[in-house]
Order: C-alpha cells, then structure tokens, then sequence
C-alpha cells in the first residue's frame, strides 16, 4: 500500500473518539498559542499589504482573518491568517519534522472550520490528524532537506493544511490521495528569504494551497497516486536522503504532537538558547552589559547555518540573528516582541555591543545545543551548557506561561474581555458547537 493511501485511509477513519483524551490537551494548546500570534501578527505591516491585495481581488465572505474583523474567501483566508501568525516568528515548533505545524495547519482549520460552522471536537480531530501526518513526513525529510535550503515549515507544512481539510470537507479515500498529489506538486519555500517577509508568506501560502488542493479534489480533480515515493515524488525530487521506512510506524497509535514547543521569545528558536543563557549569568551574577568583554556562542551546524547574521539590516533580519538577541537580552534585560525594531537594529550602543560577540561552529553540538561563555572586564569567565531550551518538551512551558503569552499579544488588539473568553473557550473546546463563536471573539476592539 503507498504512503498516500494509507495517510488518506487514517484521515477518512480517524475520529475524535479513537484519538486518546490526553492528545486533545496539545491541540488546544496549539490553538491558543496561534491564535494569540496570529492577533499579534495582525499589527504587522505585512498583514496590511495582504488585507490591501484581498481587497482588490475580493472573494465571498466564507471565513474570517483573523484581528482585522474581515471575511473572504477561504484561499484568502488561509493565506492571511497563515501569514500573519508567522510573522512575529513566535509561533510553536516541531524539532523532528523541523517545522514551525500551527501556522501551516490552523489557518486551514479556522477557515474550513468556519466555513463549515465545524464543532470543537470536529476542530481537534482535524488538527492533530493534520499534525501527524505533516510531523511524519517532516520526520522522514529529514534535517538533510532544510540543509539543502527548503523551508521545511512551508514544504511539509502544506500536507497537514491538506490533511486537516480534507477531514473537515468529508473527502473519499480517493479524493484525498488525489488532494495530496495536487499539494506535492506545488511544494515550494526557499531559505533564501529568511529575514523577509516572504518566510511568514511561506507558511500562509502552505495553509492555501492546502485548502486549494481539498477544494479540488472535492471536485474530482485527479492527481499522481505516489506523490511521496513516486519517481519524481516528494522523496526523489526534494529529499533523496530521507528515510520512509518508520513513516508509517504507529500512525493513530503514536503522536507526535506531543513534542510540540512553544516559544518563550519572538525570534528564531536557534536564538532561544542565548537569551535564555545570558538571562541566567545576568540574574546569577548580577552584571550587566557595561561588565561584558566578550561573548562566545558555539553552536552545531544549524543553529549556525540560521542565525550567525552579525550585521542585520531588516526588523525581520534581526530575529535571525544571535548577535542582535544577544545584545538585546544583556542591554535590554529582556528580549521581547516590541524590541525588534529598525532603531534598535540601528542603534550605535547595540552595533557596538555586537562586535564583542563571537559565534564559533561546534561541530560536537547536537541540534540546538548551545554553550554561551561570557568574559567580564574583571577577567571573570561565565560559561552556560543550554541542551533544550525553555518551552521545549523537556522544558515546557505552564499553563499560566501561555496563557501570560496569549494575553500580551490579543490585548493590544482585542479587548480583555474576549481574550478571557478565547482562553476559556480554548480550554473546553471539545464543548463548542460551532467554533465561529471563538471566531468571532476575534474580532478587533476599539478600545483594546
């Protein structure tokens, strides 16, 4: 049996039922986290662009983007409420699969959701069986197909986009497999726009062309039955070094949305690491920026590979680089969402600090390990292992964490009130008859 088949064969059989109760918990934690970043997001310039385009191309008012209190269509709502809630790049991550799964898979969820006024429990079956499958082949990609300059996050994303609708609109087995042909054969997503706003653009076009290709294939538009392991399918063509022999393994029995993290700073998680480190010597030690040498970071190759951009000349460039967070995390005391802006980029006492950084590659370095030594004027040497860092699995993140993370992004957007309503709405979604009253709440407050 091919690896579409049998994707298509648990999406059409899986319901909220056979998925155990435990696993419902990190679906609703996903959820809230991107809708907090998705109304974060909406603040950014990029979201007006969007709104401006949607605009003049227009669509029937199917579902809504979210913090603007605008519907269209479900293509465009899908591209700008994915595109919006990558864009303050503070969404979750999914280590094994290298991707960034909510904002590829949510926007598809809302819109169809909405669209299709889907329950709670029709809402969580649909993401988790979209976050599976996605974590699966991301898995199996393998870090060899980021390595090579895909954006994982938009390459792989776009299946669980797919995955997830397909549930949501009741498709056959066979529209289904046909559904991820038509997805595999507009995979695209470059590294190359790293720091652009064509990254956060990779995710929202994910969420599109997944919906795209359900809609399609809802209409018995055919496709390549083999698009993962064809000749010229996703592993030959993308990722001739991948491995597909546990890709199946335990589908329905083990999740991997459990490894889910959940990002504590709103920059690339390969910078997590630092801030968290510096966070630590600054509190343990009491010193501050006036007391620093020099920094050395070491990292593997990476975290190396993303983030070691010593001169960042964009807002967006500067999540990506480690100097940037790391000056602001030891001038600034705190790394937060408000602080990448052009004049912190600029700043003459920022630059200045980012000369006595040094990043070395560390080739003994797994994944996102980092050591972080720190040399004081007073010839002290302060030296920090940071294996996984705060919201990983290992580490996660409390309730009362996300809950502080949602706030601080919905309240400069929506009113307090319907913030305490989502959370809570979130919190006993299984409960919800139609999700468009969480939707709703989303709507943007004069007075937020």
């Amino acid at each position: 049996m091919s690896i579409t088949k049998r994707f298509a064969e648990y999406i059409h059989d899986t319901s909220y039922e056979t998925i155990p109760g435990d696993i419902h918990r990190y679906a609703k934690l996903c959820l809230l986290d991107w809708i907090g970043v998705t109304l974060g997001g909406s603040r950014e310039p990029v979201s007006d662009i969007l709104l401006d385009f949607i605009d003049i191309v227009g669509g029937k008012a199917h579902a809504t983007i979210l913090g603007k209190g605008v519907k269209t269509n479900l293509m465009w709502a899908a591209l700008a409420n994915g595109t919006m809630s990558h864009a303050l790049d503070f969404d979750d991550t999914h280590k094994d699969s290298g991707t960034h799964p909510s904002v590829c898979l949510a926007p598809a969820v809302i819109s169809v959701g909405e669209y299709k006024k889907s329950s709670g429990r029709d809402l969580i079956t649909a993401f988790i069986i979209g976050f599976e499958i996605a974590a699966r082949i991301g898995a199996a990609a393998g870090s060899a197909h980021y390595e090579h300059g895909w954006h994982a996050t938009s390459t792989i994303g776009r299946f669980s986009a797919t995955a997830s609708a397909a549930k949501l609109m009741g498709l056959s087995v066979e529209q289904t497999i046909n559904a991820f042909g038509i997805t595999g054969t507009q995979v695209s997503g470059l590294r190359e726009v790293f720091g652009t706003m064509s990254k956060p653009f990779h995710a929202g076009k994910a969420a599109m062309d997944g919906v795209l290709s359900v809609a399609l294939a809802k209409r018995n538009f055919d496709s390549s039955h083999e698009i993962f392991e064809g000749t010229f399918g996703l592993k030959n063509v993308y990722a001739p070094h991948s491995d597909t022999s546990q890709i199946l393994k335990g589908l329905g029995t083990t999740y991997h949305i459990t490894n889910v993290a959940f990002k504590p700073y709103a920059s690339a998680l390969a910078t997590h690491s630092t801030i968290q480190a510096i966070e630590t010597i600054k509190k343990e030690n009491q010193i501050t920026a006036a007391d620093v040498h020099t920094i050395q970071i070491e990292f593997g190759e990476l975290p190396f590979s993303v983030v070691n951009n010593k001169n960042p000349r964009k807002v967006l460039e500067g999540k990506f680089s480690v100097y940037q967070c790391a000056a602001l995390a030891f001038m600034e005391g705190r790394v937060n969402r408000d602080m990448f802006t052009l004049e912190k980029i600029n700043d003459p006492d920022i630059i200045a600090f980012r000369e006595r950084i040094n990043v070395l590659l560390n080739p003994n370095l797994k994944k996102f390990e980092t050591i972080i030594k720190v040399m004081t004027k007073q010839g002290q040497l302060l030296e920090r292992f940071i294996k996984v860092a705060k919201g990983s699995p290992e580490d996660p993140l409390t309730f009362l964490e996300m809950k502080e993370k949602f706030m601080d992004l919905a309240l400069p957007v929506i009113s307090k009130t319907n913030a305490e309503k989502i959370v809570d709405k979130i919190r006993h979604l299984s409960e919800i008859a139609d999700i468009t009253e969480i939707i709703e709440l989303c709507h943007p407050s004069k007075t937020a």
